[in-house]
């Protein structure tokens, strides 16, 4: 199995693209920490880990609170040794104009999507160090390259700085044989983004793709799998579209803007 023997933490391992990474690295042999901010979430995901075989450690913190991500990665040092791979991917991105937007909101997007992504990979570095490399994968968003179909502004300009993290840490960590990459999914259909679109849109995203299919969480799995596998040895600061191959027309919006347009109309969302 590819990771037995390495650890792997998985931010917003609770549902989603973080359980389905889990499961992923899971089955490849790697040991788990599964974090989210709902223990309740991070525990079911432990639980079908060991179910596959690996250990795993269920751990509750806000990625966006430095105090809370220095506290979980000093667990996992001290209780298993250290920590081999970093997958951050816990995020969050609600419709909303930027006229309806206040200071508050665009700051609590900012923190969570970029702030969360800086405090896990500079807790993860030492350890990493120590153990003589490793990976890290950023969840991005094909929205941090175009604009964002289920957020607004705020999630666009967390994600583009994302990516531009990802190249900058790539080349600070390179010698230290520490591999940083970045997975750009396209409409994936999680939790987060069925709450936030109707069948109208979705089906308005699956029309434009040219596989003509949606992107499952298992899709963006697979590349992290890849990404944190010895088979990406020589792959850093690169970012992997896992889209459908959507990018190839994004300018074609029109039915699909609409059907947002009467969402938001409708429901009035202002997120949670």
């Amino acid at each position: 199995m590819e990771f037995r023997g390495k650890i792997a933490l998985v931010t917003g391992a609770g549902q989603g693209i973080g359980k389905a990474t889990a499961l992923a690295l899971a089955r490849e042999g790697g040991d788990l920490v599964c974090n989210d901010l709902n223990l309740d979430w991070a525990e079911s995901t432990a639980r079908e880990v060991r179910t596959i075989g690996p250990r795993a450690m269920a751990v509750q913190a806000n990625v966006a609170v430095e105090g809370e991500v220095i506290t979980m990665v000093a667990k996992v040092v001290t209780e298993w040794g250290g920590i081999d791979i970093l997958v951050n991917n816990a995020g969050t991105g609600r419709p909303m104009m930027v006229e309806d937007m206040d200071k508050a909101e665009w700051d609590k997007i900012l923190d969570i999507n970029l702030g969360g992504v800086f405090n896990c990979s500079r807790a993860v570095i030492p350890t990493l160090k120590a153990r003589g490399g490793g990976k890290i994968i950023n969840i991005a968003s094909l929205a941090g390259k175009t604009m964002s179909y289920h957020g607004g502004a705020d999630y666009t300009a967390s994600k583009a700085a994302v990516l531009g993290f990802t190249r900058h840490l790539a080349f600070e960590l390179g010698p230290h044989k520490i591999n940083v990459n970045a997975i750009c999914p396209g409409v994936t259909m999680t939790p987060l983004v069925e709450a936030h679109s109707t069948i109208e849109m979705r089906e308005s995203v699956r029309s434009r793709t040219p596989l003509k299919d949606l992107v499952k969480p298992e899709d963006i799995a697979n590349a992290v799998v890849f990404l944190a596998s010895e088979k990406s040895r020589m792959i850093t600061g690169s970012t992997i579209d896992v889209d459908g191959g959507i990018s190839l027309g994004m300018q074609d919006w029109e039915t699909y803007v609409r059907a947002r347009k009467e969402f938001l109309r409708n429901k009035k969302y202002r997120g949670n």
